[in-house]
């Protein structure tokens, strides 16, 4: 038998292996208390049956789409300007749904996007990353007079937008 277990048989004190439970317990119980608000905000969302809406009210981008289908009306139409790439605009897309969105990539030529406002009547201007500097085209935009920063908290921007001010046609 030797040969087929070389190594001497381990053999745990009783005591050490009750101090080893006892540390693992109270290990689980630590963890309940520390977890112990999220864990009852969780069973009260499974018994209600809406456990997503935990997920996407910890995501700025819901809370600032939400602020902005309270704040846009559902016949109004809005520019988007966003990498098509990074898939936020689908998210923002969704939630302002049954709103008229036109994407346009945020460094869009100042000439191209007042064409784009006046022509399709946008009424909102929204830009996802406001942390980032502001293309030309947004740039100008902002310096004109016919459009007015709109002060919602998230990580984008939203500017309203007075299409009937800008007369001029397409210029390049």
């Amino acid at each position: 038998m030797s040969y087929l277990f070389p190594f001497p048989p381990l053999t745990f004190s009783p005591h050490l292996t009750r101090t080893l439970i006892a540390l693992w317990g109270l290990q689980i119980l630590w963890l309940a208390w520390h977890f112990e608000p999220e864990a009852r905000d969780l069973v009260s969302r499974i018994a209600q049956g809406d456990v997503g809406a935990a997920i996407r009210q910890a995501d700025p981008l819901y809370r600032w789409a939400g602020a902005l289908s309270a704040l846009i009306p559902p016949g109004a139409s809005y520019v988007f300007l966003d990498n098509y790439e990074a898939g936020k605009e689908i998210e923002v897309r969704y939630y302002l749904a049954p709103r008229r969105h036109l994407l346009l990539p945020p460094d869009a030529v100042a000439p191209y996007l007042f064409y784009v406002l006046h022509q399709e009547q946008a009424s909102f201007l929204l830009i996802r990353e406001g942390d980032q500097p502001l293309g030309p085209g947004a740039r100008a935009a902002v310096q004109s007079q016919a459009v007015q920063e709109l002060s919602l908290p998230g990580p984008g921007k939203a500017y309203r937008v007075d299409h009937r001010r800008l007369r001029w046609g397409f210029y390049d």
